[in-house]
């Protein structure tokens, strides 16, 4: 099969769309290193799309985030958030470009070049009433492949409870909304349903994350499971993760380093899929 045909065919799986409106999924891969290494879970306090609850909970000062990485396939995705105090803003862009058109006949030259994309931006607020937190985002999205678009918009809810230091849980519904008709159809958004804890311990200068989590996405028939843990030791984090399902399995790494009002973070997934590896790299800066 060629190549750019391969890819296309890949991406329109990733993405679970089609010009027969089956709907996008771009909306449900990891959006952050550490999201792809510990898992998407809603109880992981930080840089995540999965709750907006606790999106910055941790943040008081100004902060910029940015993530950049290749999924499987050859597909690139960015995230970009900037928070402050209760809220920010959030921006992601999934795509694939130096795709070739072509017929059932072959020919030296494709009939034509193009690329596929999907991409979203929005806000988000968290409230806090004592050991509880509350969290909501709304998006507009934006859907193309070949010449073919879609345009809607996504609402998220997210919750999280606080046990003292060491112990939290999570709640959150992603994607609530809807999508303007591609081709003949609106496709439809994988509205994703969330729980996760999180046990942190610690001890002098190192203290150690676990994470689990469970997932039902309209799109998958069965359960998503997630396990991850971070080590961390004075400024240096090194973590590990897995990811079980009917269909796909996978294992990831990774490693943290902050350094003073700087912190980066190296992600890698390796899938049993067969479709390549994924990998990402966070940068954030907290400014005074």
């Amino acid at each position: 099969m060629n190549r750019n045909l391969y890819l296309l065919t890949v991406f329109i799986i990733i993405l679970n769309t089609s010009v027969f409106g089956i709907g996008t999924q771009f909306l449900s891969i990891p959006n952050t290193a550490r999201e792809l290494v510990l898992g998407v879970n809603p109880a992981l306090m930080g840089e995540s799309f999965s709750n907006p609850a606790v999106s910055n909970s941790h943040v008081q000062n100004p902060d910029i985030f940015i993530s950049h990485g290749s999924w499987i396939a050859g597909v690139t995705s960015t995230t970009i958030q900037l928070s402050k105090g209760n809220g920010g803003i959030q921006i992601r862009y999934t795509g694939i470009s130096d795709l070739e058109f072509r017929t059932g006949i072959p020919t030296d030259n494709a009939l034509a070049e193009f690329g596929a994309y999907g991409a979203s931006f929005g806000g988000f607020y968290t409230k806090q009433f004592g050991s509880n937190i509350l969290g909501f985002s709304i998006n507009g999205i934006g859907f193309q492949i070949y010449d073919e678009s879609s345009y809607g918009y996504a609402a998220d809810f997210g919750f999280t409870k606080i046990f003292g230091k060491k112990f939290n849980v999570g709640l959150s519904v992603l994607n609530i909304g809807s999508m303007s008709v591609l081709s003949k159809t609106a496709p439809n958004l994988p509205v994703r349903v969330l729980s996760g804890v999180r046990y942190l311990s610690s001890y002098k200068s190192w203290s150690n994350e676990i994470l689990f989590s469970i997932e039902k996405s309209s799109f998958n028939s069965g359960l998503i499971y997630r396990i991850g843990n971070e080590f961390t030791w004075q400024k240096i984090a090194i973590q590990a993760g897995t990811q079980l399902s009917e269909k796909v399995n996978s294992i990831s790494g990774g490693i943290r380093l902050r350094l003073g009002m700087y912190s980066f973070q190296y992600g890698v997934q390796i899938g049993s899929q067969d479709l390549g590896l994924s990998q990402m790299l966070d940068f954030s800066v907290r400014l005074p």
